[in-house]
């Protein structure tokens, strides 16, 4: 199990209309015009006004049109100082793609850069949202040929700029524009910015914390061995969970785990599934990690069916594999809803009565609604306690994940995000990517110089990095010098400050989650499980934790993605509960018993299906009080054996009497169907039958004496006479008899 297919990886920055705009638009500006051209003669230092800089060729002014043959994509790949200071000269490259099926030609590339500083996140926002034929800005714009473009070529634009010429002031970032047009119009544009600090004076940094998080592909419950298949794909090269360990391992990143990963791939034979769980304790010791409900359940599906046990064999404690012991290091007071979604209040109470405080809420949730920027912190009352959330900035985390997600899905994890998060455009590159965190930032600490707020980036679950982009982000914010990246149990441990929030809704289903209705039926199959489990005693692990584990695996926030096939795996789940809970003890079908004495016992035969000894009690109920039982009868069945267990009963009276046959836990919880037979009572019977019998021996004997007595004196009994005759002897006669007399006649002996 050491070959892993490879995936294909969508990087980020194959997203080439993000600038082209619509066709449309841009013939209906077919005859505006970007601005005035102007020469470089006549820039010798800002001016009240600005106006929007020129995007001519070299001898004639380019109209905003649309060109003939079609748009070109162009990105900023490359900024030699993310933050320059006086003295700086700033290297700024290009890439420009043809994404037309005709050749380019004749086109030019031109870099425009504003003085003025931008201090608020809103005109940030709208500079990086504006559209393809909007103006930008600058005096003197540089430019560079663009050599000729076969269908799907690019070619790289550099250019040199000199802040300290074009008489910058102060901190904060620049309007930057790279844009490329011919003589039919603008083609193409990548808009970011160039920061600059004039005045290099020491600020009071923002502390950002990012979190992501190490969890497991959507698999089947039914088959172990694909879910550790799955689990190795994911941590090959390249691959997701590679990902996340390398940036883990590089920077400030905070981890929250799902244990159960970790337990399969620390027992896995696979020895690169085994390295990489080895490298993943290590990076984890070297930050704050978090430790997921074993499996990730999703806690909205679950507070939305109202199932809120939280004991030591719920789905918010389900078994891991191997039972794999979570480091003391690690924290388990973390709840993360499912991504793309801003949790309700329902799921909020859940993760609190669960005792998991800190929770996080993405997609705009609880979005502040002053102006500027406040603390990701807040906390939220719920009828179980206060939430301490960790309040994400969703355009902060957007752009990170726009310069750093290879996955194919979007950023924005879910249609269902707000309307904020869905307005922030994307930085396709590395190099975009530091520029808009850096005016992000800059903007933030501008507006509290001294007390700037501490913010959070949080990735989705389907996150898969570039690991050397999120890298190279990450270290040049830290290097930038008002920014400082950190853990987010620093963020977690500032208190929350009294601002104006917008309100988390009482109760909101996603409809990606699965339906109150299975959840239910899977927490009754879970409740059944786990009382079963109590026949096998002291092993009863074995029986409740596979069982548990199996009914756990639809509700992992992965099964989003396709609740098709998660349907399915729910009624797979839910047969195969009802044949533990219902198969695995039974009663064995008897035909009808005779019972003919007072009391005694009545044998029922059960079969146990387990792989460990089953202690059951047996039951009899008899349909009519001429048969009672004495009491109920336990025995531990040997596994996969057969056994009778006697149960004591007592006969009152004579008739046929129905009687039901239940098995029980130790517990006294119903195992399996009933079992029911006919016994046939006759009361007395033995009884009577024993002096039945006890009277014919009695007659026959007297029978035989009586036959004896009227028989008499047999004819052929030999008398003293035939003995002396036969022998020749006389008998001597005794001398205390008394003679005969002479009179005395002999008497033949009848």
């Amino acid at each position: 199990m050491t070959q892993h297919p490879d995936f294909p990886r969508s990087p980020a920055r194959d997203r080439a209309a993000r600038r082209t705009g619509k066709i449309s638009a841009v013939l209906l500006a077919g005859a505006v015009l970007v601005g005035s051209a102007m020469s470089p003669a006549a820039a010798t230092g800002p001016t009240t006004a600005r106006t929007p800089a020129s995007t001519t060729t070299p001898a004639t002014t380019i109209p905003a049109t649309a060109s003939a043959e079609g748009s070109l994509d162009v990105d900023v790949v490359d900024v030699s100082h993310p933050v320059a200071r006086p003295g700086d000269e700033v290297t700024i490259k290009a890439k420009v793609t043809n994404t037309t099926d005709a050749p380019v030609s004749g086109a030019v590339a031109e870099l425009s850069v504003d003085y003025a500083a931008l201090t608020s996140r809103a005109d940030i926002a709208a500079w990086s949202t504006a559209d393809l034929l909007d103006p930008v800005y600058g005096n003197n714009p540089l430019q560079d040929s663009v050599p000729d473009l076969a269908p799907g070529a690019s070619t790289t634009v550099s250019f040199t700029y000199d802040p300290g010429a074009e008489y910058l002031r102060g901190f904060g970032a620049r309007r930057l524009a790279v844009t490329v047009g011919d003589a039919t119009g603008r083609l193409g544009i990548a808009r970011s910015f160039l920061m600059y600090d004039a005045d290099g004076l020491e600020r009071e940094p923002v502390r950002l914390s990012i979190l992501a998080a190490v969890t497991s592909p959507a698999t089947d419950p039914a088959d172990p061995s694909a879910a550790e298949i799955e689990l190795a794909q994911r941590t090959a090269t390249g691959q997701r969970l590679d990902g996340v360990l390398q940036v883990a391992e590089n920077t400030n990143l905070s981890l929250a785990i799902d244990p159960d990963v970790m337990g399969v791939a620390s027992t896995s034979s696979d020895p690169a599934l085994t390295e990489w769980s080895e490298r993943m304790l290590t990076a984890a010791a070297n930050t704050a990690t978090y430790t997921l409900p074993d499996h990730d359940p999703d806690l909205g599906a679950l507070a939305h069916a109202n199932v809120r046990t939280t004991g030591s064999r719920s789905f918010l404690h389900a078994p891991r594999t191997a039972d794999w012991e979570v480091p003391a290091s690690w924290s388990s007071n973390l709840a993360w809803p499912a991504d793309g979604i801003v949790p309700d209040l329902e799921t909020v109470d859940l993760a609190v009565a669960a005792d998991r405080p800190n929770v996080v809420v993405s997609s705009g949730g609880l979005a502040y609604e002053g102006v500027g920027t406040v603390t990701g912190r807040a906390d939220v009352d719920t009828p179980s306690g206060t939430a301490r959330t960790v309040v994400t900035d969703t355009i902060l985390t957007q752009a990170f994940l726009s310069a750093t997600d290879l996955s194919s899905a979007e950023t924005a994890s879910s249609t269902e995000s707000t309307a904020g998060a869905a307005a922030v455009t994307t930085s396709s590159t590395t190099a975009e990517g530091v520029q808009r965190l850096l005016a992000e930032t800059a903007a933030v600490v501008s507006q509290a110089p001294f007390d700037p707020p501490s913010l959070s980036i949080v990735a989705p679950r389907s996150w898969t990095p570039d690991a050397e982009g999120a890298t190279a982000i990450l270290d040049a914010l830290d290097a930038s010098g008002w920014v400082t990246t950190t853990t987010l149990n620093t963020l977690l441990m500032q208190e929350a400050q009294e601002v104006q929030r917008t309100a988390l809704p009482d109760r909101r289903v996603s409809k990606a989650e699965l339906g109150a209705t299975e959840v239910a039926e899977l927490e009754r199959a879970r409740d059944a499980v786990v009382t079963f489990s109590s026949v096998a005693t002291d092993a009863s692990f074995r029986v409740w934790r596979p069982g548990v584990a199996r009914l756990a695996a639809p509700l992992a926030v992965a099964h989003r993605s396709d609740p098709g096939v998660r349907d399915l795996f729910v009624r797979q789940a839910l047969r195969s509960t009802n044949k533990l809970t219902q198969e695995s003890v039974t009663v064995v079908p008897r035909e009808d018993i005779n019972f003919i004495t007072d009391a005694g016992d009545i044998p029922v035969r059960v079969r146990n299906n387990l792989d460990v000894d089953a202690t059951v009690t047996v039951v009899l109920r008899p349909d009519h009080p001429r048969l009672t039982v004495d009491a109920r009868s336990t025995e531990t069945i040997p596994a996969g054996q057969e056994m009778d267990v006697q149960v004591p009963v007592r006969a009152i009276g004579s008739g046929d009497v129905e009687v039901t046959a239940q098995v029980l836990t130790p517990t006294g919880a119903k195992i399996s169907d009933d079992s029911s037979f006919q016994v046939r009572v006759r009361a007395g019977w033995e009884e009577v039958g024993t002096w039945i019998a006890a009277g014919l021996v009695a007659l026959l004997f007297l029978s035989g004496i009586w036959r004896t007595v009227r028989r008499g004196r047999s004819p052929y009994r030999a008398t003293s006479k035939d003995v002396e005759e036969a022998t020749g002897a006389v008998p001597e006669v005794p001398e205390s008899l008394p003679m005969a007399s002479a009179d005395s006649a002999a008497v033949r002996a009848e």
